[in-house]
């Protein structure tokens, strides 16, 4: 028998999920197709969850999710329900280095073609290295689990009970590069596990806009049933406390659960934010200040030493929809006044093109892309 887990997964949004608590449920459907070789038909599930995310302003932060699919008819899927709960623990050190440690709880359960279980933990540490819109991610991940399956010999029976350990060892690498609003990369990784050895690569494209993005991602698979192609396209869309996540493809496979690829996959989730607080101030708040109050937020002055020699620097940010606005050379610095409307943002500088932010910024916060962005936060209550 072949497994096929469903889920449902997105890229983050521009907005980087950083220092901020956020609470959203979320219902949709998927397909799910099956693994190429499979004589059967498409799974197709009505899906409802609850995700929800506390980080700091570091990255540190803990997040869980649940999700429950319910059968749209057809003999090749069943009722199915995931959990998981996981945490980051991030440090930066300065020159573009962070470490971190990584680590996450998963439940999976079906109840057709035969019922399924699965509850598993991993984790590991992290290491990346981050100058300006290039980064590199390299992660060591070991996991334990178990799985039980339950046969029939004779349809209607008992059933007979099978359990099985599930063990994974080793490692991922992501490198991106590119502009502040298109990053393309490569990402390897290898694992051996209770079924063998399981190996990626492949690239990725990323396109940022205001606070949507959209991967757009190829790889190939080596697992001990053979060669695979994964390619998919992913997407979330935030609008204005209602959110669009959804992906279209083959679904990975899973090195720890043996989860096999499947085939003609996609889904889409419409969210609800049901509680959303963002980041406090910073205590200092070195590249920026209120001038005036507005009808909408604030006019705010922006400003920053850019790298010496710097010919060119542009302030960006969720604010101005991640469009450059050019900054004037003033008091030994680059200054801008701009009119941000009220709540917290997140923003940075391109010095000649490039994407660059203080390596002394107070409100630093790496993002999903590799990248740093600022806080800003205006407060009309204040």
């Amino acid at each position: 028998m072949t497994l096929v887990v469903v889920s449902i997964v997105a890229v983050s949004s521009a907005q980087p999920a950083r220092a901020q608590t956020d609470v959203t449920l979320e219902v949709g459907a998927s397909q799910m197709g099956p693994s190429l070789g499979d004589d059967a038909e498409a799974a197709r599930f009505g899906v409802g969850g609850l995700r929800a995310s506390h980080y700091e302003l570091s990255g540190s932060g803990v997040a869980a999710g649940f999700l429950f699919g319910h059968t749209m008819g057809g003999q090749t899927g069943g009722d199915f329900f995931s959990a998981s709960l996981g945490g980051s623990l991030v440090d930066e050190w300065g020159g573009g280095w962070a470490g971190g440690m990584d680590v996450r709880l998963l439940g999976f359960g079906i109840r057709a073609p035969y019922p399924y279980r699965a509850l598993a933990a991993e984790g590991g540490p992290m290491l990346r290295f981050t100058r300006g819109t290039f980064s590199m991610t390299t992660a060591a991940v070991a996991g334990i689990g178990r799985s039980r399956i339950r046969l029939w010999r004779v349809p209607g029976g008992r059933g007979r009970l099978f359990f099985d350990d599930l063990w994974r060892v080793g490692g991922t690498t992501e490198i991106l590069f590119g502009s502040a609003d298109i990053r393309a990369g490569l990402a390897a990784g290898v694992h051996e596990t209770t079924g063998g050895t399981f190996s990626s690569g492949g690239g990725r494209l990323i396109f940022v806009g205001g606070q949507a993005a959209i991967e757009v991602r190829a790889d190939v698979w080596r697992t001990p049933a053979g060669t695979d192609l994964i390619g998919g396209l992913e997407f979330v869309i935030p609008l204005a406390g209602w959110s669009l996540r959804g992906f279209l493809g083959r679904s990975e496979p899973d090195p720890l659960t043996l989860a096999a690829p499947g085939g003609g996959s996609g889904g889409l989730l419409v969210g609800r934010s049901i509680m959303s607080r963002g980041p406090e101030a910073p205590g200092t708040a070195s590249n920026y200040e209120i001038v005036e109050a507005t009808a909408r937020g604030a006019r705010v002055r922006i400003r920053v030493e850019a790298p010496e020699n710097a010919k060119r620097v542009e302030v960006l940010g969720d604010f101005t929809l991640w469009e450059p606005v050019a900054m004037t050379p003033r008091r030994g610095g680059w200054e801008a006044e701009i009119e941000v409307p009220a709540g917290a943002h997140h923003y940075g500088f391109l010095a000649d093109g490039e994407w660059y932010l203080p390596e002394d910024e107070p409100s630093a916060v790496p993002d999903e892309w590799g990248r740093m962005s600022a806080i800003l936060v205006v407060d009309t209550e204040s």
